[in-house]
This record gives structure tokens, sequence and C-alpha cells, in this order.
């Protein structure tokens, strides 16, 4: 063979080289992104109830809980007399936030059979009542609580669809645990909240499963996973509101238990419901920890008395910043219905500079209005 033969052999192995090198690298490139796009097609997106909040002029977002809220039951005669706006009047002006949740503890529905016989206490509450309670300024009701299934499957599909219809949101219970899981998801103009909804084990009838409705039971894996479908579905700050505890009495060990879990899963706050009364307020490891925020308006007659302890209810206001600066927010009514005949009413000034820093020392009271600063932001902490 000649030299120039020799070359252009060596030319030709050269370039095959070079085009087989091409294609592997356009093969490998094209593999990676199909690959890439098939994992993002195969990825659902995060289930969620989603609302977006308007802020007002004065640039913060305020995200407004009040306690169980339930129009029925012993007030069902004072309802038919007067209407369902009468009770919510004097607390109406006080429902402020740029968004307002409540837990609604009972079905909006018409039917009147308990799904469970063997429970002590049945709240169906007319459809009515969700116009009464959107027209008082509440956004969003929470039914991850122990009334939610009261009325059984169809009382939970009614509740939905008269939530609906009143304008409510509602989040906390599904049709099957998928529903039930999905976080409140608010939207702002410099963030974005999530809020989870968790509730004790309040019996077989009560549980959502794959194929079953029901609420959220808590659980290690349940507190974790509530966080990780907010962060997924965007939430930058996370807020439990968790349904607990044994009535009218204070603090149980399971609460602090469950108090800790979710502060070390990272919720940047707790709020609890469930013992019609309030408790106090603890800082966690900087995790604000509302143990329980009592009534709201509640159509029971209740057992204060009777327990010996006070008929008050609180709301809290969790307050952010664009600059990841958080604040809690405390107001306190008068929530005993043998007092207030099941009209509830706020605090006034003097009662509430007596009342609030009872529930954690370091609140300030300017007024009617309790202020508790706490480095509660994971955003900010992160940034």
């Amino acid at each position: 063979m000649t030299g120039r033969r020799r070359n252009r052999s060596a030319q030709q192995i050269t370039r095959d080289r070079k085009l087989i090198a091409f294609f592997a690298t356009v093969l490998l490139v094209s593999g990676a992104a199909l690959a890439a796009h098939l994992t993002r097609a195969e990825a659902p997106p995060v289930q969620a109830v989603e609302r977006t909040v308007p802020m007002g002029e004065d640039d913060r977002l305020s995200i407004q809980f009040v306690g169980d809220t339930m129009l029925g039951d012993d007030a069902q005669a004072l309802l038919d007399r007067f209407g369902y706006d009468w009770p919510l009047a004097a607390m109406a002006p006080q429902l402020d936030g740029d968004h307002v949740i409540a837990n609604a503890e009972g079905p909006f529905t018409l039917v009147r059979q308990p799904y469970n016989r063997a429970k002590s206490s049945f709240y169906p509450a007319s459809p009515a009542a969700a116009g009464a309670l959107a027209r008082a300024g509440v956004d969003t009701i929470a039914l991850g609580n122990n009334h939610a299934m009261d009325a059984g499957p169809q009382g939970l599909a009614d509740t939905f669809t008269n939530a609906e219809a009143a304008g409510l949101s509602a989040f906390g219970a599904g049709h099957d645990l998928a529903g039930a899981q999905r976080p409140l998801i608010l939207h702002s103009t410099f963030g974005d909240v999530g809020v989870v909804a968790l509730g004790e084990n309040f019996g077989r009838t009560s549980r959502a499963a794959d194929a079953a409705p029901g609420t959220v039971v808590l659980s290690p894996e349940t507190v974790q996973r509530g966080i990780d479908l907010a962060r997924a579905a965007g939430a930058d700050w996370v807020i439990a509101y968790v349904h607990w505890g044994d009535n009218y009495v204070q603090i149980t060990d399971q609460q602090r238990y469950w108090a800790q879990m979710l502060v070390k899963a990272g919720y940047d706050m707790v709020i609890g419901t469930g013992p019609h009364v309030t408790q106090p307020i603890e800082v966690i490891d900087s995790v604000p920890v509302a143990y329980s925020i009592g009534n709201f308006a509640f159509g029971a007659a209740g057992g204060f008395s009777s327990h010996g302890v006070p008929g008050y209810g609180l709301m809290i206001s969790a307050v952010f910043t664009r600059h990841a600066q958080v604040t809690v927010s405390v107001r306190c009514l008068l929530t005993d219905d043998a007092v207030v005949n099941f009209q509830p009413i706020p605090c006034t000034p003097e009662q509430a500079a007596v009342l609030l820093p009872a529930y954690n020392p370091d609140m300030a009271v300017l007024g009617n209005v309790g202020l508790l600063p706490c480095a509660c932001s994971r955003r900010g902490s992160q940034e």
C-alpha cells in the first residue's frame, strides 16, 4: 500500500470515528431528554384545594383561623326564629383576615339519619348555614374533625356541594384518602401558604381509605405526607390545622407528642381545635403551637359550667410580610352559650388585657389584640 492510500485510509477511519461519536452523542442527549420528558409526564400534578388571596393595601397577607363552628343542635329554635346570620352578627366584623378558615363541626346537609348510631352527638347543619358563614366573612371550611362524617358519605357529598354553592372552599375530608389529603394552598403575590388538616382517630366510620370517604388520621406517615404534598404544591409556608385533645380539659400528653412530631416534620405553625376550650400557645423550636382555639359559633349548649371551665374562644391570624417576618395575632371571644345565648361576642379590651397574656406570657396586648412575634418562617431561614 502506497503512502497516499495509507493516508486516505487513516482519514476515512478518523471521519468514521467522528461520525460515530457525533451520532452517539445525539442519541445520548436525545435519550436523556426523552427520559426527562417521560419522568415529567409520569408525575401527576399534586392535588390541592387552591385559592388566590387578594391582599389589602397594607401589603401583608393575613390567614385567620377560628375554632369549632356548628349552626344547629340546641340553637336550632333560635336559628329558625332569627335566621342563620343572627348568631354571627357580633363576630362578623372581627373576621377581617385576607382569608378566613373555620373548623366546620357538622355537615351541611338535609340528611337527618346518623351514620354512626353509636356516637353520642350528631350535628347536621342546614345548607343555609354555609351561606351564613360566607356572608359573615368565612372563606374556607376545614372538615378534618370527628363530625364531618356524621351524616355519612351522602352528608359529606352534600357538604362539598353546599359549601361550593355558598362560595366556600372545603378541605380536610374527601371521598377517598387522596381527596382527604389534599392541602389547602393559598396563593398570594409574594408567597403561597399551605394548610394541612389532620385529626385523631375518630373511628372506622370516619377514617378515609383508598376507596372510603373520611378524614386523615394523625400518624408519622400522614404528618410527613401532609407537608410533602403542600411543599410539592408550591407552599412557602405550611400550617397544620389539627383536631385533637379531650373535651373541656387542658393539654393532653397526646397533643404534646403530636405537636413535637409536627414541629420536627417542618411545619411553620400549628393551630389546634377540638377540646371546645382554649389552651395555651407555646413556641417550640421557633414554631407557634396553639393547642386549642376553642369554639367560634357552636350551637350545642356545651358543658363549661359542669366542667368548671370558662367559655372562651380564640381567633388567630398568621400575618406574613414580604420580608418573611411572621406575626401571630390573637383575639378572644366569649362562647359559653349559657352566657351569650348562642351569639358569641368579642372580648372587651379589659377582658383581653387579662386573658390573652395567660395563653403566652410573651404576648403583648394592644387594645383587644395580642401580638406574638416569632422567628417562625422556614422560608425566611432558607433564603
